[in-house]
This record gives structure tokens, sequence and C-alpha cells, in this order.
């Protein structure tokens, strides 16, 4: 299953979700506009997976609970709609299959650390 956005975007083969390849197009060749709820919430997940990381263990129960806890928020909480939301949806896919893999070991939060960082690439 692949989701394909509209040929006159430029893919980025970077960001995918590791059940499905899941391109996030930018706005023809441009940054989607994001509003301000969606990335202090894409900021707070990336807070949550540093703090776990300063950590001598990684509490993996907790942070699965916090990060879901936080996606489910940011979907309340946006704002943005049409293309704009659908790319939003993409990228969220890759944050949900990271999260779902999310253990104690430090490189399953490194993932999905570099994977929140991979947000500016395609939203402003």
């Amino acid at each position: 299953l692949s989701f394909i956005a509209t040929p006159k975007v430029d893919l980025k083969p970077d960001a995918y979700s590791s059940a499905t390849i899941i391109n996030i197009t930018l706005n023809d060749g441009e940054k989607w506009e994001a509003d301000e709820a969606t990335t202090t919430h894409i900021q707070n997940l990336k807070a949550h997976c540093e703090a776990q990381l300063a950590e001598k263990t990684i509490d993996d129960d907790l942070l699965r609970e916090q990060l879901n806890r936080e996606v489910d928020l940011l979907n309340r909480n946006t704002k943005m709609t049409g293309n704009a939301r659908s790319q939003l949806h993409n990228y969220q896919m890759g944050i949900r299959s990271r999260i779902n893999t999310i253990s104690q070991e430090r490189e399953s939060v490194l993932w999905l650390t570099d994977y929140l960082d991979k947000y500016f690439d395609y939203f402003e």
C-alpha cells in the first residue's frame, strides 16, 4: 500500500513509515504552512524523546504513552486543512510506526527523534 500525491510536487524519499512507504510532498517545491499548535506538538514529541535519552535507562512504556497522547493532542488541535493536512497525516504515519517500535534500546528512540527533525524539511 502506497500513498502518492499529485505529480506536480517534489517527492522527498527519505520520509516514510516502516510498514508502507508514505511519500511526503512539498507544496510546489515550498514547505507547507503549519500552524503554531502543530509545531508545538512536534516539538513536545521531540522533548519527550530527549528526556528519555537523558536517562540512564529508557522507560519505553512511559515514553510510548507520552508520545501517543501528544500525537492525539496534535490531531485534535491542528488547524491545518486541505493538502497541507494530508501531508501532515502522511508525516504522522511515520511517527506512529516509529512509536510502535520504541523499546529500551536507545536506537529506537533516536530513530524517532531523527524523523521528528525532518518536520522542518516539509513544514514551516
